[in-house]
């Protein structure tokens, strides 16, 4: 799981950072001003937002933007949490909101929750993109999912296996994936 946090005044225990540097693949930190940076977005591309709670309305309307573009989760946490943090906070429809004070365990769940519901919706998309695939191309992916590799693939539907090495590489586009056994 990619990890962006926003810090702020908010003070965060910094166990917590630590549990979130080791379940993540990148981990990193970035100001809250620097929500609007859309470069960070695109080269980052983070899975889950850590941000402070209160936030200004500013930074929560932000942050909605950023949802109706971008694929991400969002985790609030706060050492002090009042009504109005909360109403701002439901906005922007987080994942979980951690209030000091909060154990490993809690924010182990926390991010094993997190990290099952993202690769829920990453396997709901690819099932979404494997119905917009040619028929040829969802009869390859059948049989790579039964384990036959390129050469078999190709003796049994007549085709070379420079041809099916072209499919799986469109497959692979189409899908937006890097290998085949995240479509398993």
């Amino acid at each position: 799981m990619r990890i962006l946090m926003l810090n702020a005044s908010v003070e965060f225990h910094s166990n917590w950072k630590v549990l979130l540097k080791s379940h993540s693949k990148m981990f990193w930190e970035a100001p809250i001003e620097q929500l609007q940076d859309t470069e960070t977005w695109q080269e980052r591309q983070p899975d889950l937002l850590v941000a402070p709670l209160p936030i200004d309305l500013k930074y929560s309307k932000w942050i909605q933007d950023l949802q109706d573009h971008i694929s991400f989760r969002l985790l609030y946490y706060s050492s002090d949490l009042n009504l109005d943090a909360l109403d701002k906070a439901w906005i922007t429809q987080p994942e979980a909101i951690l209030i000091d004070p909060i154990t490993e365990a809690q924010m182990i769940a926390t991010l094993r929750l997190i990290q099952l519901n993202l690769n829920n919706l990453s396997k709901k998309n690819i099932q979404d993109k494997l119905k917009q695939l040619s028929l040829r191309e969802q009869e390859i992916v059948q049989l790579i999912r039964r384990g036959l590799s390129s050469k078999q693939i190709s003796e049994r539907l007549f085709i070379s296996t420079n041809t099916v090495n072209t499919h799986k590489r469109r497959i692979k586009e189409k899908l937006q994936v890097k290998r085949f056994a995240e479509i398993s």
